[in-house]
């Protein structure tokens, strides 16, 4: 009898054994959802410290890069790639220990990677507008500024797993913690960065790129049937031998398809094809206004004036040109003599900037608010959402038109606007943008001045990998990025983003030291050609704002910090070295079998326990 009963626990141990296998099978070729959606515009570089110029890039950059911390939906810092925080008083320092994850090709995610991220916007050699960010970091900014070697930065990795970092006196811990969960400040790969022979090629082509966060670039494309897949980075805090594939990274692929039109996407959206929409193109935005989710950003879509760009006298044929894009701002062309320097008169400045009816723009976009300032909603006023910057600071600049009022500027700066042309600089790939500075553009017009509108294309690109010493294929470049960068405008249309929820990191980069512009110029040898304390990219240089900035970095007590940042904001809003249009808001569309989304503070998505109802029912035929 017991061995018949033994016989029967064996035959039922082999059975339950035999179903183990089966289901863990079954779990094995079961790699999750694919989830198709319409996250963003298309995007042409992924690099963490150069997504503040556009909204679209940074919602996208957020979900393959780790922070150390993350700012959450109620404005408080948490840790993330940060396990923890160690603070000596005494010998003012901080030791950050690093949680285990990998990146997307299985490497640990090391403390080394974030000394050589944070030390790279602090070269003095790169321009990187986050660099002030950094600068409670001994000697960090005197690196910036060339005074000492980026090795005299006082950030350390002494082992794997900890970064160590020595303050200036009179830091805020908790501000320097805020300031860390900007995407800007992500930990990046030396090796990846440096493989490819552009600064930014990297972060463009999924055959090189690699991700730290919970996607990965798997594959994008910008043909015939453009369209942006991101896969689960199956190493995110994951041990691969013991957890399970979806442990920390529920979807498998999010999928766009940047092919479909506004109308396709949203009947994709109603049929339940589409099941999330994190930018609702600007045709349909009035017919589903009532039904987004709508939420501030903190961002002012901007202009910006170049008070270095000699602003060309009116000439029909040239105007042609210019209007057909075929003629662009080209300092080395363009003489002294062929017109004045307008935009450094700040009577221009503010004419140009009364002329904008922003309640009428803000209408037309649908999802923004008249910018009548250059903080946006959301900045804190000290280290927390109790209260808010914009809320104290009150409206500076009108929401409507004052167009009698820039017509008496212009006759004191004793300026005839029909005897100057010039073009408003905007990436053709935004609509949003385009269709702003449609608006902006008709309402210079009628100030009087020639103004036309350089929507500029992306091109292929034609740099090399290092490594093969081929051209890298398949990826585009952003002309209008490179071009702003390089200071080549007269006028350019961007998205300013907060770097974080402290008004400094929106303040103090139109102050000299802390542009985060570089300080160094260099050949392609690596010899130093020129080298100065460079200027806000728009040319703006204010000695009584520079005192400004430099008091509230000195400032140790927050309401006496915030009294000098509002007082440098009136300055800023006053001398308008940049025009602020619109506060930009997010708005999305969430189908009702989504779940587990979140967004952080700033508004970009959390999707790593994205789930999507019957999901199995989604996998694309291929697929299965």
């Amino acid at each position: 009898m017991m061995k018949r009963i033994l016989s029967l626990s064996l035959c039922l141990l082999m059975i339950l054994t035999a179903f183990a296998g089966c289901a863990k099978e079954k779990d094995e070729n079961d790699k999750g959802a694919y989830i198709t959606m319409y996250l963003t515009d298309a995007v042409y570089n992924f690099d963490p410290a150069a997504a503040y110029g556009n909204e679209s890039a940074l919602r996208i950059v957020s979900l393959m890069f780790d922070n150390l911390f993350v700012l959450n939906e109620d404005g408080k810092v948490k840790k993330s790639l940060a396990k923890e925080v160690e603070i000596d008083k005494v010998e003012n320092k901080m030791i950050i220990t690093l949680n285990n994850t990998a990146w997307s090709d299985g490497t640990p995610v090391s403390a080394n990677d974030v000394v050589y991220s944070w030390k790279r916007i602090l070269d003095s050699t790169a321009s990187f507008e986050a660099a002030a960010l950094l600068y409670d970091i001994e000697n960090a900014r005197e690196a910036k500024e060339g005074e000492k070697s980026i090795d005299d930065v006082r950030v350390y990795a002494p082992n794997d797993k900890q970064v160590e970092i020595y303050f200036n006196k009179g830091v805020d811990y908790d501000r320097f913690l805020l300031n860390l969960t900007s995407v800007a400040l992500a930990p990046l790969r030396e090796d990846i960065v440096n493989q490819t022979v552009n600064a930014y090629d990297w972060a463009k082509s999924p055959s090189i790129f690699l991700a730290s966060g919970p996607f990965k670039l798997k594959e994008i494309s910008y043909g015939d049937t453009p369209g942006l897949i991101l896969e689960r980075n199956m190493y995110y805090y994951r041990n691969i031998l013991e957890d399970d594939i979806d442990e920390s990274v529920t979807p498998f692929r999010l999928i766009v398809d940047y092919s479909k039109s506004a109308e396709e996407i949203m009947q994709s959206y109603e049929n339940g094809s589409i099941f999330f929409v994190g930018d609702i193109p600007l045709s349909v935005r009035n017919a589903w206004k009532d039904t987004a989710t709508v939420t501030d950003a903190l961002s002012t879509h901007t202009y910006v004036l170049n008070q270095n760009a000699v602003i060309r006298f009116y000439n029909e044929e040239e105007f042609a040109k210019l209007s057909a894009n075929k003629s662009v701002y080209n300092e080395e062309l363009v003489e002294e003599t062929d017109g004045n320097k307008i935009f450094a008169d700040a009577k221009v400045r503010q004419a140009l900037s009364m002329a904008i009816d922003r309640e009428a723009i803000a209408n037309a976009v649908v999802f923004a608010k008249a910018a009548t300032a250059l903080v946006p909603n959301g900045v804190f006023e000290t280290n927390s959402p109790k209260e808010l910057f914009r809320q104290i600071g009150g409206d500076i600049l009108a929401s409507g038109k004052q167009m009698d009022d820039a017509r008496d500027l212009l006759a004191e700066a004793e300026i005839t606007p029909s005897d100057y042309m010039f073009a408003i600089s905007v990436a053709a790939y935004d609509e949003i943008h385009v269709k702003i500075a449609e608006m902006v553009q008709q309402a210079w017009n009628e100030l009087g001045f020639h103004v036309a509108l350089n929507a500029i294309e992306v091109v292929d690109n034609e740099d090399i990998d290092k490594t093969t010493e081929d051209v890298i294929t398949g990826i585009k470049d952003d002309v209008f990025a490179e071009e702003y960068s390089a200071g080549h405008f007269e006028v350019a249309a961007i998205d300013y983003t907060a770097f974080s929820a402290d008004a400094f990191s929106v303040l103090a980069p139109f102050a000299k030291s802390y542009t985060g512009n570089a300080y160094t110029s260099t050949d392609a040898m690596g010899r130093v050609l020129s080298q100065g304390i460079p200027t806000h990219i728009s040319g703006y240089d204010s000695t009584e704002y520079n005192e400004l900035i430099q008091e509230a970095y000195e400032e140790s007590d927050a309401a006496l910090r915030s009294e000098v940042l509002h007082e440098a904001e009136d300055l800023l809003m006053s001398d308008l070295p940049v025009i602020p249009i619109v506060f930009n808001q997010n708005a999305v569309l969430v189908n009702e079998n989504l779940s587990k989304y979140s967004f952080t503070y700033y508004g970009t998505p959390v999707f790593a326990k994205l789930k999507l109802k019957d999901y199995q029912n989604y996998i694309p035929a291929d697929q299965k």
